[in-house]
């Protein structure tokens, strides 16, 4: 019972070891690589990042191209510097088993965010704002919570993550997640380690849409898992789960990860993000604005109520633009009737709380699952989109 104690004592102290180490030193190194990293409140970048596909693999892209200015902070034991992924570093892991505990702790928050809904815990912190109609429109989207916390089944997004967290090794398959969570465990089970052979979001995201007898896997697979050996203690609960961001900076919004996920005929992150890619490109929106047909959808607004919400639209963040594009496939027509009507109806305040740079990716995950909940999809018409969100937050309206 003791020697059980003090490894479990020595384990927990390790993790947390390598928390304040991903956390701190780690951090505080990228913030000055990756440009997003500094508009978010000191203290919360790891968790921000973890959260993040397209900015956690930015991340992981700086510390590959700097990794250089990391090696103080990657020795072993005695405090050599430590230059090969599979040699053990002092916090007991090696690089790779880090790189895999990462991957693995943003894998869970994305599945369980995009087939759960809100992670528990995070309704009840963010019920705390109380700004004009914040609480009661944050315990209306997600009062699916009290109810799931009581199930004692594993969640959809606990299941796929089951299934698939032995493959979760390698950083280039953060880009890929949001394509993992389109998976079944079956599907996954089924592949087995020849899931590691779809080396780009777009491969796997072509073979997800095949029919099922076209599904055809190549002949030879380019990539061998590598499981880790003597793999540490279960993955800790994803608050205490570290993440190792590290990215480079970004230059413009074509070449984000997830742009080629958007299918033929649908625009790319460029065409609707603003050229250092932080928020929208108002110089696709506003035009918009003034059709007969988005002037309709929205109700026929007046000049002023029109010059309102462009002002309003012009604090939509990145992430906002990224979810509703590139996850949820929208065009630029339907993307604006849904933030529009949203500006019309919500105070400044609430909206840029809601679909501003600093947003909560989880809300807007939460958004598009009641909208397809409601029969919403790419091949619906703006007017739809705008009549969804007129009966989603109408009733918190001014």
């Amino acid at each position: 019972m003791r020697t059980t104690s003090t490894q479990s004592t020595a384990a927990r102290q390790s993790r947390q070891a390598l928390n304040q180490t991903l956390a701190g030193p780690v951090m505080a190194k990228l913030v000055g690589m990756v440009p997003e990293l500094a508009w978010v409140p000191r203290g919360r970048e790891l968790e921000t990042a973890l959260r993040d596909c397209d900015l956690l693999n930015r991340c992981f892209i700086a510390f590959r191209t700097h990794r250089a200015s990391f090696r103080p902070l990657l020795v072993d034991a005695r405090g050599r510097p430590v230059s090969n992924d599979n040699t053990q570093l002092n916090c007991g892991r090696t690089v790779n088993q880090v790189i895999a505990m990462i991957v693995r702790s943003a894998a869970k928050r994305h599945f369980r965010a995009r087939l759960d809904g809100f992670p528990p815990g995070r309704a009840e912190r963010l019920h705390r704002r109380r700004e004009v109609g914040w609480g009661g429109m944050l315990a209306w989207m997600n009062s699916r919570v009290e109810e799931s916390r009581g199930r004692k089944s594993r969640s959809p997004g606990d299941q796929l993550y089951d299934a698939i967290r032995r493959y979760l090794l390698h950083d280039w398959q953060v880009p890929i997640i949001p394509q993992y969570a389109r998976m079944t465990p079956p599907e996954v089970r089924a592949l087995g380690s020849r899931i590691l052979d779809f080396r780009d979001a777009a491969e796997l995201s072509a073979w997800l849409d095949g029919a099922a007898d076209q599904r055809q896997m190549p002949a030879e697979w380019v990539v061998e898992p590598v499981l880790l050996a003597s793999e540490p203690q279960p993955e800790p609960e994803p608050e205490a789960v570290p993440v190792v961001p590290a990215s480079e900076p970004v230059q413009g919004a074509a070449t984000l990860p997830g742009a080629p996920l958007v299918g033929e005929g649908r625009p790319r992150l460029g065409d609707v993000l603003s050229a250092d890619g932080r928020q929208i490109r108002m110089e696709t929106v506003v035009p918009l604005l003034t059709t007969p047909a988005i002037k309709a959808a929205l109700g026929s607004p007046g000049r002023e109520e029109l010059r309102r919400a462009a002002r309003a639209l012009s604090m939509t963040g990145s992430g906002t633009v990224r979810r509703l594009t590139v996850d949820f496939g929208l065009d630029p027509e339907q993307m604006t009737a849904m933030l529009a009507k949203s500006a019309l109806l919500l105070p400044p305040g609430v909206y840029e709380r809601l679909f501003g740079r600093r947003g909560e990716l989880v809300l807007i995950l939460a958004l598009i699952g009641r909208a397809r909940a409601a029969g919403l999809d790419a091949e619906a018409s703006p007017a739809a989109f705008a009549a969804f969100m007129d009966d989603l937050f109408g009733r918190f309206a001014r």
